[in-house]
């Protein structure tokens, strides 16, 4: 509820709907916790609700399709895995490193900066960790290359 009442009262202070990062500072929170409740406070709507003028087609005719194949799935998936297999033979600090500044862990990508002060690093360990890290999956690529040429 925190989110709510900081979206409101922004709302009220700027005269205009906030940005998610600006509620996430007001309410010392990441944006992406802030945009999944804010989700959560949205209504629902029917796929069968009728639009135009005479309501004669549905939302659900209109929407585009955005679920992938089974083929696509399995394909990611693999991806996935290879991409898992080829991070662990990075050393600790460039796996480390390279997952925060890409966002390879499900959270949202982070600055060198940020980096540093989350591993309690110098900038320059990090710059190094993430350049060595760099040289040696692209030494590794061939292992994914069939995954980027389609």
């Amino acid at each position: 509820m925190q989110i709510k009442k900081a979206h409101v009262e922004l709302f009220q202070t700027l005269g205009r709907t906030p940005t998610i990062i600006e509620i996430a500072e007001a309410v010392d929170a990441s944006p992406k916790q802030v945009a999944e409740c804010l989700n959560a406070f949205r209504p629902l709507v029917s796929l069968e609700l009728g639009i135009g003028e005479e309501q004669e087609n549905q939302l659900q005719e209109i929407l585009p399709d955005e679920r992938i194949s089974a083929q696509e799935y399995v394909a990611l998936e693999c991806l996935r895995s290879d991409l898992q297999d080829l991070l662990a033979t990075l050393k600790p600090n460039q796996r480390q490193v390279l997952m925060l500044q890409f966002g390879l862990s499900g959270e949202d990508k982070l600055t060198a900066k940020q980096v540093a002060q989350k591993l309690n690093l110098s900038h320059s360990k990090v710059r190094s960790a993430h350049g060595q890290g760099i040289k040696a999956l692209r030494r590794e690529q061939d292992k994914i290359k069939d995954y980027l040429a389609s």
